[in-house]
């Protein structure tokens, strides 16, 4: 993986949706979405800092820009407990090789220091890169419906793979 100095992973800030806006209308263009449905800044404010929030988001930030971004929710199933799903995932390309994991490593983290038993999303098959990416950090497909792909991430594999080695 190639180390760039200065690359920092942190909780959002109200003010960084004026750069994550235009990164999540990018991924959605890259992976042949429609970007029409993308929140204006005001609610994606709103809904992150209302109380209590309505989703989470960690940033990839390179000096003051904003390369990277996760944003997730938690959740619960019945029959397996706490889990967080991923709503969005992106860096931008430049910096994939060298952000990519760390932002994944950190929700990993956040996910095992909150006791949560799994990691889920979807990811749409129009990206194998990202598929690609999954599978090598210990994912699994769990299904796949109308263009998309449901990966997990289990507490083993997150425990495994993820914090308690330095993959």
């Amino acid at each position: 993986m190639n180390q760039v100095e200065g690359l920092v992973i942190r909780e959002a800030a109200g003010e960084d949706f004026i750069q994550i806006r235009p990164l999540i209308v990018k991924r959605a263009e890259e992976l042949k979405l429609s970007d029409g449905s993308v929140s204006d800044i005001n609610k994606l404010v709103r809904d992150y800092c209302s109380k209590p929030a309505k989703f989470y988001c960690l940033v990839c930030e390179l000096d003051t820009k904003v390369i990277g971004y996760v944003i997730y929710t938690f959740g619960f199933c019945v029959h397996q407990g706490r889990s967080i799903s991923l709503d969005e995932f992106y860096v931008v390309p430049d910096y994939r090789k060298a952000a990519q994991l760390l932002l994944f490593k950190r929700i990993v983290e956040i996910t095992h220091n909150f006791g949560h038993l799994r990691l889920a999303w979807l990811s749409s098959k129009n990206s194998l890169e990202m598929h690609e990416f999954w599978v090598k950090h210990g994912t699994t497909v769990h299904s796949e419906d109308q263009g998309y792909l449901q990966y997990r991430l289990a507490k083993y594999t997150i425990q495994e793979r993820h914090c308690l080695s330095s993959n």
